[in-house]
């Protein structure tokens, strides 16, 4: 039955928080908050180049039609009779604050003891002396201030007021500080967002990826179903025909595999029955004759093996679903398959089963775990210096059996390589020893065909430690 992957399949999701540039979702993000922080920055400037335009303009205009009234009423004072010039100044109406001056014919009289003559620009002085309104900001005292200027009718006579900005400035302030805390707080909400809305864009690359990596792990009928999604749907009819057409040519193979191997039993029996009556009409004298069918024995037994381990491995391949099943006893059939391989009695010495593992059962394929475990027990005899240990313990919902090697151990780099076909243990005794290559490579299969594990670790006595796990079956 085929795997399907739809839009909840794949890998776990990864922690928003472990944002890391590197990935396609995290440039992705990365890339949304940069654009919607240069977004906001441009909007920001315009908003600010706007307002405070607006805002300068609104208060020249103000100071500018105030300055005109106060202007008008003074001519109109100074006509009157009886009026001095400090007095028509001191009643002009005026914002809090500004400060009247006028000049005649080159006298000038002021309301502030501050600012005076003096305060105002020389250039804004004669031009406002000459006839000409004029408007100026200038700094007294370390204040803004704006000062505008209109003559009045008599020859070199003059009103100028001076408003205060403060006021003015403190907007500026209070709108500047409110667009930066605008534009740098839309970098966390931004990138939150963007983290949000990508993945769900990118799920269908999770989920190619997941697919992928199933057919890499030997799951040859994963299909990737588009589930509607007209995006996907060329990307997985391409893959799902890929996969299809590698799925025909490994079964292919397999059987092909399978076809020769079962083949070649035939004329392996037929040659073990030849060398069987050869042997035995031989001359138990003639030492090269028995020393040469020894060894005709030997390579005839080593390679019958191959071609039985070549069989069972090219059935699974093509898809045999031999499987049965069961619940095993796991240290009682370790300890037969101990006692087995120890004809010489030293099973009791080897095994061990811790308390909590007595009883364990497993849901399991006797014939399969048996197979197994013969492996591992002839690879630490053939390739590991032999059995120093066989260990049943339980961790949890998990049953694992131990068994340890008295070789050099297998470096790391080589401890997933030694599970592949034909795979060889490079600089140690697994590269001088003899071996088809394959009875990790079975151990494998079988393991994972019961939902188990199968792995290589460094025991603590030096050697290799070769561990499988698998569930526990629960009682009912």
């Amino acid at each position: 039955m085929s795997s399907r992957y739809d839009h909840g399949d794949g890998p776990p999701p990864r922690p928003a928080w472990s944002l890391r540039p590197r990935t396609l979702r995290g440039r992705a993000t990365v890339a949304f908050a940069a654009v919607t922080f240069l977004l906001s920055g441009v909007l920001a400037l315009a908003v600010w180049v706007g307002v405070s335009q607006y805002l300068l303009v609104q208060r020249e205009r103000v100071t500018l039609v105030q300055a005109s009234d106060n202007a008008a009423q003074v001519q109109r004072a100074l006509a009157s009779e009886g009026l001095g010039v400090p007095q028509v100044l001191s009643q002009l109406p005026r914002e809090t604050g500004s400060t009247s001056l006028l000049v005649d014919d080159g006298a000038w009289t002021t309301t502030s003891l501050l600012l005076g003559r003096d305060a105002l620009p020389e250039s804004l002085r004669e031009t406002v002396i000459a006839g000409t309104p004029a408007r100026q900001r200038i700094e007294v005292q370390g204040q803004t201030m704006m000062a505008v200027g209109i003559p009045l009718a008599e020859l070199r006579q003059a009103y100028v007021e001076v408003f205060p900005l403060d006021e003015l400035d403190r907007t500026y302030r209070v709108l500047a500080a409110v667009l930066a805390a605008a534009v740098l707080g839309t970098v966390p909400l931004s990138l939150l967002v963007g983290w949000y809305v990508t993945g769900p864009t990118l799920r269908p690359l999770d989920r190619i990826s997941s697919a992928a990596a199933a057919v890499a792990g030997g799951a040859l009928d994963t299909r990737i179903d588009p589930r509607g999604d007209p995006s996907l749907v060329p990307i997985a009819t391409s893959f799902n025909q890929t996969a299809d057409a590698l799925e025909a040519r490994v079964r292919s193979d397999a059987r092909f595999a399978a076809d020769v191997s079962h083949e070649l039993r035939s004329p392996l029996t037929t040659m073990l029955g030849a060398l069987d009556l050869v042997d035995a009409t031989a001359d138990p004298a003639d030492h090269d004759q028995t020393e040469a069918l020894a060894l005709l024995r030997s390579e005839v037994v080593r390679f019958e093996r191959l071609v039985a381990d070549l069989l069972e491995i090219s059935r699974a391949d093509a898809g045999s679903a031999d499987l049965v099943a069961e619940p095993v006893r796991l240290a009682s059939l370790t300890g037969a398959v101990v006692t087995r391989h120890r004809l010489d009695g030293s099973a009791a010495q080897l095994l061990t089963v811790e308390d909590d593992a007595a009883d364990v059962l497993v849901c399991a394929d006797k014939r399969r775990l048996e197979r197994v475990l013969s492996n591992l027990l002839d690879n630490a005899d053939k390739h590991g210096g032999g059995v120093t240990a066989v260990t049943v313990a339980r961790h949890g919902e998990t049953a694992v059996v131990l068994v340890d090697d008295a070789g050099p151990g297998v470096p790391a780099d080589e401890q997933e390589r030694i599970f592949e076909r034909f795979a060889r243990g490079s600089g140690s005794i697994r590269t001088h020893t003899d071996g088809s290559g394959l009875g990790l490579a079975l151990v494998t299969r079988h393991v994972h065909a019961m939902d188990g594990r199968v792995r290589v670790q460094r025991s603590p006595a030096g050697g290799a430690r070769f561990v499988v796990e698998l569930p526990v079956e629960t009682q009912p």
